[in-house]
Order: structure tokens, then sequence, then C-alpha cells
């Protein structure tokens, strides 16, 4: 698998008897190795036959980390969108993990220009993972421009599911404009003010309330805090809870478990699934399912 040069010349006469399932088999096998990046790449260069269900996991998340030379990755993934605009439609996930130092990115040309690519997907990402790494938090320098350039980005029309991980100065409308979002996974992220006065008008009033089915935070309580009790600026509710059917929330996290009875009583008749974690325990955790009857089992 690892030396693709040697598997041409094996792989390329029988493939003509291979029927598209099988390729597609082998492929999806593949693709479950604990080494399915390099080995899905490898594989996709020894027959053509391949290439088209190995860019399906290759390009499913497309990743961006400042640890790993962001600017370079930024400009290769331009490239490869222009040369090969149908790449695009394979791409279901964006991952933008920064630093500080990194914030140069949203006012990058490169990037701005791998959004536009994607947004002219048949079916544009509908997951974005976005945030710092741990002990190096990321923190939003102006909130309100982050809002607006999200809210003109494909995102506020297709995002479903949003991780925010390691992130500083998180605002409410950041969730308000993106209409179908449902599921939000929040880990180490602190809320931006508690007044909004200085946000425009059309980031905080008239939005209809998020119909979360999955939350999942921990060491987050300030930013969960707000979405269950929004300042005066905001004229409707962030979250009607009564779609709620999976909430994951940290034991160890006092602050967090405190809002725990309020969610539990606004999403009574609909949630399924209770988790209660700590990572500073090994992923302890602790599962608690309710029946038709919402009784505890």
């Amino acid at each position: 698998m690892h030396d693709a040069r040697c598997l041409v010349s094996m792989l390329n006469p029988p493939l003509a008897l291979l029927s598209d399932d099988l390729l597609v088999s082998i492929v999806e096998h593949v693709a479950k190795l604990p080494s399915k990046d390099e080995d899905l790449y490898n594989l996709s260069l020894t027959d053509r036959a391949f290439t088209q269900s190995c860019q399906k996991y290759i390009f499913r998340n497309l990743k961006f980390n400042s640890r790993r030379k962001i600017s370079k990755n930024i400009v290769k993934a331009k490239k490869i969108l222009h040369e090969n605009p149908s790449v695009a439609n394979q791409v279901r996930m964006v991952e933008l993990l920064i630093s500080r130092r990194a914030s140069w990115v949203f006012n990058d040309n490169a990037f701005n220009g791998v959004l536009q690519l994607l947004s002219k997907s048949l079916m544009p990402p509908h997951e974005l993972h976005f945030g710092g790494h741990p002990f190096s938090s990321f923190m939003i320098k102006d909130p309100i421009i982050a809002v607006r350039q999200l809210g003109k980005s494909f995102f506020s029309q297709t995002l479903t599911i949003l991780h925010l991980t390691e992130c500083a100065n998180v605002p409410l409308p950041l969730f308000l404009i993106c209409p179908k979002l449902r599921e939000v996974f929040l880990d180490h992220v602190g809320a931006a003010e508690k007044s909004y006065d200085n946000y425009p008008d059309d980031q905080c009033l008239g939005r209809e309330a998020l119909l979360l089915e999955v939350l999942n935070c921990r060491d987050s309580h300030s930013l969960v805090e707000q979405i269950i009790t929004p300042p005066p600026r905001f004229n409707t509710p962030v979250v009607l809870w009564s779609n709620l059917r999976v909430l994951t929330l940290d034991f160890r996290d006092k602050e967090g478990m405190a809002c725990l009875q309020f969610i539990l009583d606004a999403a009574c008749n609909t949630l399924e699934e209770l988790y209660l974690t700590s990572a500073n325990m090994g992923e302890c955790r602790c599962s608690v399912f309710f029946d038709d009857t919402k009784q505890i089992y």
C-alpha cells in the first residue's frame, strides 16, 4: 500500500475485471485503517479507477492547522480546488485550528478564495471546527467582524454542526446567523461581552431561535449561561430547547452542571440521552437514557 509505484503494474490489468462495487469496497476498507490518510492517498495514485472513490474520503475533511504551516495548506487547497472544481463536492467539513499569531487568516485572500470555491459546490460543507489548540486558546479579537464574515459565507445557510474548541470571546450572534444549526460542541469556550450594545441590529434582533438537537459542552459555562439567558439586547431566545435529544456535560464542571436543571426542565419532552463525562478521568462516561415515558433507566 505504501509503495504506490510497485502497485501500479500489479493493479492495472485486473482492474478491468473488477466491478465498481468491489472497487468502492476496497476504498471503504482502507478508509477504516488507522493510517487511512496516507493509505488513501497512495491508493488513489495506483490507478485512476480508485481516484474518485478515494477523493470522497481524502477531501471530506478540509483541515487547516497553524501547527502544520497553515498558510501553505491554504494555498495548496486553493490550487487543488481551482484546478479540480469537482473536488469541492467532496468536502463536508472545514477544520480551522489556529493560534493567536494566525488571526490574519480571516483577512487572507487565499483563505477567502478557498471559501469562495467551496461555495460553488453542489453541496457546500455543513460542518465547521474552529478554535485554538490545547493550552493555546484563540481569542476572537473582533467578534462583530467575525459574525459578519460568517454571515456572508455559505456557512450561514448550510451549517448544521459546529465545534468550538479553546476559543475565547465567542459572541451569541455567531449561532443566530446559522438557522440550520442542529449540533453544537463547546470545549473550553468563553463568552464575549454581556451587553452587546455595540452590535448591529441585524446580528441580534429578528433572528429565529435555534432548534438544537445535540449539545456537548465542557468548561464553557459562561457561554452556556448566555445561551440560556441572553442579554436584553436580544428580543428572542437563542435556543428553543424543546427539540434537544442528546445532552453531554462534564460532571466535574460545577458551573456547567448548574445549568443542567434548566435544560432538563426545558427539554423534558424530547431529551433521549444524557451523558455525564470527565476528560480528567480518562474520558469516564456515565450514560442516562430515557424511555417513552421519560423515565430514567
